[in-house]
């Protein structure tokens, strides 16, 4: 008998770098009988209780980060702590291939990985890349990339030839196309007579998002039953209304809140746009400004130019905010449109392929 197909994730510091893992893993499952999976992500609390809350065997690693000056000044002391964490899993699981979706987690698993001459298959969600993934690139066999290669924008990718690139499109959850609307009104407790908006700024919360919403809520709920998940530790007691639900997060049954969902606002990560792209969700995108690379306002322009989604900006977000959520809750054609189009940059098959590329380079 064979043995197991064993995959490493690796990936963390929000829930966008698990979710598409998670996508990728259960595809795997349904493909390939014997395989086991262990997933590495980062100590913030969101990243393992979503992986509880999925039922998901994982194992926190210190990885190192630099975007502060305090935890630059850590870095000498949790590098080497990462590098060692990844040194013990690799040689106690021992993977045939690693699946590294990029950010800080990753880099300690895949240097480890190279070293152990562990293939390793990456994964970029985004059109412009993120630094890990850049710096990986010349240890990875396989670059997966979720826009197609010609809209990728930093030329670190179209350079590196040494790796094979396959446009795979980004992997989306199948448990969050199987929400209903009945489901929806059960979670939330609104009837549906009025358009719903749903409000997220991923899990670790957007607080831009979160202030406008709040000083503008008494207009938005005029216009809509509001559906508000603020990100943990980030909710506001003191507002309340008949019309406005709101929670810090919501792993569980969120299918449903998407399926009700007739307006989304979101930040502009690619795992997100993605799954509204797959339920087809009218959506207005706020991207988080001065990130490296500034990639989530390239992931937004791209799909405005298309017309598939309203982008506005945080620093006009609190005077745009009513003016184009009302521009939406009163046309339902419009809300049609945007959603088709946003539709039609969907892929559900980007987690086979990618599953598919992972059972090729583990060659057992």
């Amino acid at each position: 008998m064979t043995s197991p197909l064993r995959i490493l994730f690796s990936g963390g510091g929000s829930v966008g770098h698990l979710a598409p893992s998670l996508a990728v893993w259960e595809t795997l499952k349904e493909k390939h009988g014997r395989t086991r999976g262990l997933f590495v992500c980062s100590f913030r609390k969101d990243d393992r209780t979503f992986l509880k809350s999925q039922k998901i065997k994982y194992v926190p690693i210190f990885a190192a980060r630099t975007n502060s000056i305090l935890r630059l000044l850590m870095f000498p002391i949790f590098f080497p702590l990462g590098l060692l964490e990844a040194f013990f899993i690799l040689i106690i699981f021992r993977p045939h291939v690693i699946f590294s979706k990029g950010g800080y987690v990753s880099v300690p698993i895949s240097l480890i990985g190279w070293i152990l001459r562990k293939p390793i298959v990456l994964h970029e969600s985004d059109r412009v890349m993120g630094r890990a993934n850049v710096m990986l690139l010349k240890f990875a066999k396989h670059l997966c990339i979720g826009t197609p290669e010609r809209e990728v924008a930093n030329s670190e990718v179209m350079t590196k030839r040494n790796i094979q690139i396959s446009a795979t499109g980004n992997p989306v959850r199948k448990k969050l196309l199987t929400g209903t609307e009945d489901g929806g009104r059960r979670v939330t407790g609104f009837s549906g007579k009025k358009p719903i908006l749903l409000v997220m700024g991923g899990s670790q919360g957007a607080k831009a998002l979160n202030e406008a919403v709040w000083k503008k809520i008494d207009e938005l709920v005029y216009l809509c039953d509001v559906v508000h998940l603020t990100g943990r530790r980030k909710s506001n007691p003191k507002i309340s209304h008949g019309r406005y639900l709101q929670q810090e997060v919501k792993y569980d049954e969120l299918e449903h809140i998407l399926a009700i969902a007739d307006i989304v606002i979101s930040r502009a990560g690619a795992g997100a746009i993605s799954e509204f792209a797959a339920l087809g969700k009218a959506t207005i995108l706020v991207p988080l400004p001065k990130l490296a690379h500034n990639h989530q306002e390239e992931n937004a322009q791209l799909l405005k130019a298309a017309q598939a989604v309203l982008v506005l900006t945080q620093e006009r977000l609190e005077d745009s905010l009513v003016p184009t959520v009302k521009s939406l809750a009163e046309n339902e054609d419009k809300r049609q449109r945007l959603a088709n189009q946003l539709h039609a940059f969907s892929d559900m098959d980007a987690a086979e392929r990618i599953a598919n590329i992972l059972i090729a380079e583990a060659k057992v």
